[in-house]
């Protein structure tokens, strides 16, 4: 029996469960500080989201569904990282 509640949760989940919930937090993790860079940037700036550009945007909706998919395929090593650079991002919030 294992001690830890977070491996009992893990083992009991199905596999696409457990792959979306990594899919999702993937795409959380990296979206974040994305979108708050952009944000800022358009606040700071006074200007508006068409300013940023179509490149920048298509660029911010594929780097967290690229991100959610790495962490789909690849687990607790891809979150883990992605945490660690939230936190590392230094964002005013």
């Amino acid at each position: 029996m294992a001690s830890d509640p977070s491996q009992m949760t893990e083992s009991n989940e199905k596999p696409l469960a457990i792959a979306v919930r990594n899919f999702l937090i993937g795409v959380f993790l990296s979206g974040i500080p994305i979108l708050a860079c952009l944000w800022l940037s358009v606040d700071m700036t006074y200007g508006s989201w068409a300013a940023v550009g179509t490149g920048r945007l298509i660029g911010a909706i594929l780097v967290p569904l690229i991100c959610g998919i790495l962490a789909a395929a690849l687990g607790r090593k891809v979150i883990d990282f992605l945490s660690v650079a939230a936190e590392g991002a230094q964002l005013p919030f």
